[in-house]
């Protein structure tokens, strides 16, 4: 009998996946645990401070299955500390490869699988092609080579997206993560000539497995874009989750911005 235990950070994701979560499950074999506490007062917390404890907490519910969703801290410190309490020790500690390594680890002193959102939450992916949005046209070959130069830019484990104006890249998403990257565009937008009709790209980081941090787009994403002077965001189709779904073709509309899919 499958039971997960699903670590709900914050935002529109943590909510989502707990609700197709007990969809799919059902809810009596879903042990929601709180990452933020102060958005999850009604879970027990799972203390990422306190990660041995943390464990024996969510064992004692015998899951056989984990996962994460929703944001959280996640510093390099705190990365660090995470890995070291558990006795995961290397170069790798704090990047994102390292952050799967801990939860992986995590998940097997727990003596659960690990899974990712998409794995319970299907409807949520991304498919090909004009997906919300005002129509765009569009030419795949260039959508794919977008693409490529952004899981190329993951391979550096700084982010899953970049901003084009064209073909040039622009900007590239940190560990601030993409609202981030979206403001400082358009604050350069005030010093630099840059051309109106910008595209977002994300997709997944080639070392990522999935079950963590797969790109996630949302009614936010939608807004933030749009500030930024982004008329399309291009996501990689089967490794992109898309929140919302049912007022983001609104949201697309009001803001002129639309979603492609590509591969």
């Amino acid at each position: 009998m499958t039971k997960l235990a699903l670590l709900l950070g914050e935002g529109a994701l943590a909510h989502a996946a707990y609700q197709a979560a007990q969809k799919h499950f059902g809810a009596g074999h879903v042990v929601g645990m709180a990452l933020e506490p102060l958005v999850w007062p009604e879970l027990p917390h799972f203390d990422l401070d306190d990660l041995p404890n943390a464990i024996i907490q969510a064992h004692a519910h015998l899951p056989t299955h984990v996962c994460v969703a929703g944001r959280v801290d996640l510093s390099p410190s705190r990365r660090r500390n995470m890995a070291a309490s558990i006795g995961l020790h290397g170069k790798d500690a704090t990047s994102d490869f390292g952050v799967e390594q801990t939860f992986g680890l995590v998940a097997e002193k727990i003596g659960a699988v690990p899974i990712g959102v998409h794995q319970f939450a299907k409807d949520l992916l991304a498919g090909e092609g004009q997906l919300f949005g005002p129509p765009v046209d569009f030419i795949p070959e260039i959508a794919s080579s977008l693409l490529k130069a952004t899981r190329q830019f993951g391979e550096t484990d700084l982010g899953q997206a970049m901003v084009f104006a064209g073909q040039q890249p622009l900007a590239g998403e940190d560990i601030g993560g993409t609202d981030a990257l979206l403001k400082r565009v358009s604050e350069l937008q005030k010093v630099l000539d840059i051309p109106s009709g910008l595209w977002l790209v994300k997709a997944k980081k080639p070392q990522q497995s999935g079950v963590g941090d797969l790109p996630t787009i949302g009614i936010n994403s939608i807004e933030h874009a749009a500030k930024a002077g982004v008329s399309v965001i291009l996501v990689e189709a089967g490794q992109t989750l898309l929140l919302n779904q049912e007022r983001l073709d609104e949201a697309c509309v009001l803001h002129n911005v639309a979603i492609i899919g590509g591969i």
